[in-house]
């Protein structure tokens, strides 16, 4: 089980290039990157990024895929096009699972951006199958997927190629048991974020994350994957994450 940087919430949002970026996970050991699959980092031409990590020693253990696009009426074809593309560059990276935020705008029902979302799942599953990857599905307050139980339930009509991202932090936010969490979507689960239960560093003060409770029931119901972390970055960059890590990494000798 590798431990990644996000590198969304540590080089997308706060404007560090990829070199910038594959320097940072390098710095505080990282095994590798939930890797933006944006212009600005390579999305035009992905061999030339995958090859970057690679020569790193990094993986690309995700891709996030940034446009949010998938559960917003009206947009199906970018959607798909983009997941088309994104698909045919986790072969590049050798990624298996493709990040996805199914965002639901302000003035969108629930229900109408469900049916949006599931038709295009309907279309691409195939596409995600034959490269070989999986798309993961974030759920979270306030958008189309918001519990775990609710997004467990909307994937019982799809096939293992559609999976869900688990962020510590958007299960406890919403008042859901974490080790409930791990265990009811154990091998349903295509990637997991720890991040505090304050968004913060996780192991921080004030933290409420029982991560290791979470990972341990998760594992015992077939989660394989890999761990990003993923949370607002502090002044102490290079610092936080190296303790995040060494967390992290003992959460997972637990689970051993």
């Amino acid at each position: 089980m590798r431990v990644a940087v996000d590198g969304i919430y540590f080089g997308l949002l706060p404007g560090r290039g990829p070199k910038e970026l594959v320097e940072l996970a390098r710095e505080v050991g990282a095994d590798g990157l939930n890797w933006p699959f944006h212009p600005d980092y390579g999305a035009d031409d992905p061999a030339a990024m995958a090859t970057a990590l690679s020569e790193a020693g990094l993986a690309a253990v995700s891709l996030g895929f940034t446009q949010h696009i998938s559960a917003v009426p009206g947009s199906e074809a970018a959607f798909r096009e983009g997941f088309a593309r994104c698909a045919e560059a986790a072969g590049l990276f050798g990624t298996w699972v493709v990040d996805c935020w199914p965002n639901r705008p302000k003035d969108v029902a629930k229900e109408r951006a469900q049916q949006v979302l599931a038709s295009n799942l309907k279309a691409v599953t195939p596409v995600a199958e034959d490269a070989g990857c999986v798309v993961s599905l974030e759920f979270e307050p306030d958008t189309t997927l918001e519990r775990f139980g609710e997004a467990k339930q909307f994937l019982n009509t799809f096939s293992p190629a559609v999976r869900l991202t688990a962020d510590t932090y958007h299960i406890i936010r919403i008042g859901d048991d974490l080790a409930e969490a791990g265990a009811a979507l154990g091998s349903r689960i295509g990637i997991v974020h720890f991040s505090a239960s304050h968004r913060g560093e996780p192991g921080s003060e004030g933290d409420r994350c029982d991560y290791a409770a979470f990972l341990r029931a998760a594992v015992n119901a077939g989660y394989e994957g890999d761990i990003v972390l993923q949370y607002a970055p502090p002044e102490d960059t290079v610092a936080s994450l190296r303790r995040a890590i060494a967390l992290t990494r003992g959460v997972i000798a637990g689970c051993g």
